[in-house]
Formats: structure tokens, C-alpha cells, sequence
């Protein structure tokens, strides 16, 4: 990876990129697939270790000065691509040549920054628990299974700001001075009293929020200038991922799409959103593959299938109170399929 590119990479996710370096960016980026999957991961690390308070044109010109040495070490021909695993928080993330070293910079600058203002508070669910707590300013979040929620304890900035991985409800208390921010990988939430659901796993292609009263603003995170204005009752949902094309797409090309949440039965009142607040796991024509990914969460297990041949088996239904092997039991009733459990282990075949 060029010079110039870390360079204006790292100035637009720091935002001091001027619109000449935003559209030599864009530039590179399309004419070069590798400087766009690059910046695409670069995007996700700094969404997911990234902080406002953190100084950002500091942190810049430190990481850019020590960029500036390394090549004069190694030299900048003998940065060849390789794929390095780099731990930051708990996360492994993925990234190649020069961006590995970038990453570890970057992951040591955050840290130092923080250690220097105040520290964030981290609220973390395990598998198979939900957690509720009120936070500073009176607003009521439930956290579901295996999810984590970042914010500054307080809100010392203008905005309250808050950093999402998983799933949450939101019952925000109002404040007309003080907006309310949540921060996923793929779409930011602005409110000022409301009461809504986020969802955002860090496995599954697509985030959405789901509007119960007042009202949010949603925006993707790669075209932050694209507003939508949520209704009570309506849902957004951003993916990554083409299904008609059956491939991953780069989030500047998403077009988040406006829908109503579910009911799961017609004239019914439970809504599927957020019935995991009432401790019930519902699926409507939802395939294996998925519903394994959500019941892995649910009881805290781990499930493989022995080849894709049942990958595709479609369920509807909800769990609410049933064992592991109560729950698999159930669905066998309506599909044909074998499975296996052992300890926290199931195997479909």
C-alpha cells in the first residue's frame, strides 16, 4: 500500500480529508480492487477502536511519522502482501503488508489516547444472557445475548455517544441539547427520545433498527450525507451482502431499505423484533443456517453442520422456555433432519 493512500485512508476516517483527497480516493478505489478491500477493512477496525475524543490530526501525524520510518528500515519494496492476524480487544482482524504494522499503530495510539482522558465504560452480554441497565442520563438499554456496548461514562461530550456490537433495545430519555448516537458497523442512529431496536452482529451480512415510538435518523456509515427518517413501526435494514448475486458489496453501494417490523402471525401483537425481550426466540421461514447463528446466541453453543445439504431447511416457529435438545426436537418434527449433541456441541447432519 502507497504512501499517499494510507495517507488520505487515514484522513477521511479522521475526517480532515479535503474533497480533492475524497475523490482521489474514490479514484484509487475503482480503478484498484486490493486499495478498496484494504480500505474496507481499515474502515472496520477504525469504526470498531475509534473514538471522538480520541485527537485525531495527533494521532495522524504520529502514525504517519512512524510509517515514514518503517520504510526507510525495510524499504518499501520488500512490504509484500501477507495476510497477518492482529488481536485488538478481543477482535481478530484481518489485513495485509503494510496495513498490519498500520493497525498495531493505530490499536497503540487509541489506547494511549484513552488512558489519557476518561476511560469508556463496556457493557458486555455472554452467550445465552441478556443483560439491563440504565445509563447516566435516565435511558433504559437491553443488551441480548453475546452483544457489548461502549460509551463514556457521563456523556462529557455535546452528543451522548454510544458503540454497538450485537443487539439492543433502546428506551432513550430526552434531551433536546443533547442528542442521542449509536454508532454500528454499518449505520449510525441519531435520536433524541425514542424508544427502538439495533441490530448488529459482527457475523451476520445485514444491521437494521426497528422503530417502536418517536422517531431516529439513520444514515450508513460510507455515506453519512443520506439521511432516512424512521416512523414508528418501521424498520431499516442495511446489508453487505448481494443475494442475488450471491457476493459481499462495499457499503458506499448499499442502498438501505425501508420496510415495516414483523408481526408473526396476522392481527397478532408480539412483534419478531423485539420478542427476545420477552425471552422468546421467533423465526418465520427462516433458514437453518440463520436460526443456527441465532440459537448458538440463545443457549450458548456451538452448531456445525456435517455438509450443506440441510443448510437450506426453512422453519417458522417460536422457542421460549425449551431445552437445547427440546428446541432441536421441535424443529425435527417439521423437518427431516438428524442431529447429535454432545456437551455444548451440536452436529447436524
Amino acid at each position: 500500500m502507497s504512501e499517499r493512500f494510507f495517507e488520505i485512508v487515514i484522513k477521511d476516517l479522521a475526517g480532515d480529508s479535503t474533497p480533492e483527497e475524497g475523490q482521489e480516493l474514490k479514484h484509487i478505489m475503482s480503478e484498484d480492487a486490493v486499495s478498496a478491500r484494504q480500505y474496507e477493512l481499515f474502515r472496520m477496525y477504525w469504526a470498531q477502536n475509534h473514538h471522538d475524543h480520541i485527537d485525531n490530526r495527533r494521532l495522524f501525524s504520529n502514525v504517519q511519522m512512524r510509517i515514514s520510518e518503517l520504510e526507510k528500515e525495510a524499504g518499501s519494496d520488500n512490504m509484500q502482501p501477507l495476510m497477518t492476524p492482529v488481536r485488538g480487544k478481543g477482535r481478530l482482524v484481518w489485513i495485509s503488508g503494510v496495513a498490519a504494522a498500520v493497525a498495531l499503530l493505530i490499536s497503540a495510539g487509541v489506547y494511549y489516547y484513552k488512558s489519557q482522558h476518561e476511560p469508556l465504560i463496556a457493557k458486555f452480554t455472554s452467550k445465552g444472557e441478556k443483560s439491563t441497565f440504565m445509563l447516566d442520563d435516565g435511558t433504559r438499554v437491553t443488551l441480548n445475548a453475546d452483544s457489548k456496548l461502549e460509551y463514556a461514562a457521563g456523556f462529557p461530550e455535546k452528543n451522548r455517544e454510544v458503540y454497538l456490537t450485537g443487539e439492543a433495545f433502546f428506551d432513550v430519555h430526552g434531551d433536546a441539547q443533547k442528542p442521542f448516537i449509536i454508532h454500528t458497523n454499518k449505520m449510525d442512529i441519531r435520536v433524541l427520545g425514542t424508544a427502538f431496536n439495533v441490530k448488529s452482529y459482527p457475523n451476520e451480512a445485514s444491521t437494521e433498527a426497528t422503530l417502536l415510538k418517536g422517531a431516529i435518523e439513520v444514515s450508513v456509515t460510507d455515506n453519512p450525507d443520506e439521511k432516512i427518517i424512521l416512523k414508528p413501526s418501521q424498520k431499516v435494514v442495511v446489508s453487505d451482502y448481494d443475494s442475488t448475486r450471491k457476493k459481499s458489496v462495499s457499503l458506499k453501494d448499499v442502498v438501505p431499505s425501508l420496510t415495516t417490523m414483523t408481526y408473526f402471525r396476522q392481527k397478532d401483537t408480539m412483534i419478531m423484533e423485539t420478542s427476545w425481550l420477552q425471552n422468546k426466540l421467533t423465526f418465520q421461514n427462516e433458514d437453518f443456517e440463520t436460526l443456527a447463528k441465532r440459537m448458538e446466541r440463545w443457549y450458548n453453543v456451538s452448531i456445525r453442520f456435517n455438509g450443506n445439504h440441510k443448510k437450506q431447511l426453512r422453519f417458522t416457529g417460536i422457542l421460549e422456555g425449551e431445552t437445547v435438545a427440546e428446541a432441536f426436537n421441535a424443529l425435527n418434527l417439521t423437518e427431516d433432519f438428524a442431529f447429535k449433541i454432545e456437551d455444548s456441541t451440536i452436529v447436524i447432519y
